[in-house]
């Protein structure tokens, strides 16, 4: 029983968020933080979501894929990341069977769910989950889009101040909306990055 329920898109869904806003890369005085420091930061979430499940993290697993976690039997969860608004196969390598590890090379096996994050201006996010829908009609399982809202600001160095990052399930029909908070550590009321200095 426990197997069904463990490591849920919920579940990833939720430490994501937490783990998110932890070590963040950048903060109200140091805005430095470059692309590859968001890349590096979505990585280390990744290991750490795995770490956390019990699974393990590969990386560029098979040039595939970003990075799938994996049980002691197969590839789970597969990963993409994508800084850029405009993207390439990203969704078509998530729904791909090809290059899934088993352990018994059972190319039948499914992924539990997979997992897009993106960046994206707020008003842009109607048109992303029709695209997303569209591409992900036909998949074999379930995806969990993660959205970051930004908007273009000299403000910090990579151009784009965080806004709110939103949660998206698609599984066989509309999304569902999962959750939404701020992006930035510091906008998370009452908790201990609020009260950093302004």
């Amino acid at each position: 029983m426990l197997e069904k329920n463990w490591a849920s898109i919920e579940d990833f869904a939720t430490l994501f968020q937490y783990l998110w806003h932890r070590d963040f890369p950048m903060d109200q005085v140091s805005t430095g933080a470059r692309r590859s420091d968001w890349t590096i930061h979505t990585g280390i979430v990744v290991r750490n979501i795995a770490d956390l499940l019990g699974y393990m993290a590969r990386f560029e697993s098979g040039k595939r894929k970003d990075a799938v976690m994996r049980n002691t039997e197969q590839d789970v969860i597969a990963l993409e990341w994508e800084w850029e608004e405009k993207w390439g196969n990203e969704i078509g390598k998530l729904e791909s069977r090809r290059k899934l590890w088993s352990h018994d090379k059972d190319d039948r096996r499914l992924l539990q769910y997979a997992v897009f994050i993106t960046y994206r201006p707020a008003e842009k996010i109607d048109e992303v989950c029709k695209k997303v829908l569209d591409e992900w009609k036909d998949a074999a399982w379930p995806l969990l889009l993660i959205l970051i809202d930004v908007k273009e600001t000299r403000k910090f160095f990579s151009g784009r101040e965080f806004e709110d990052m939103e949660m998206f399930l698609f599984d066989k029909g509309e999304p569902t909306k999962l959750r939404s908070a701020p992006a930035l550590p510091w906008k998370v009321p009452k908790t201990r990055w609020s009260r950093e200095l302004k």
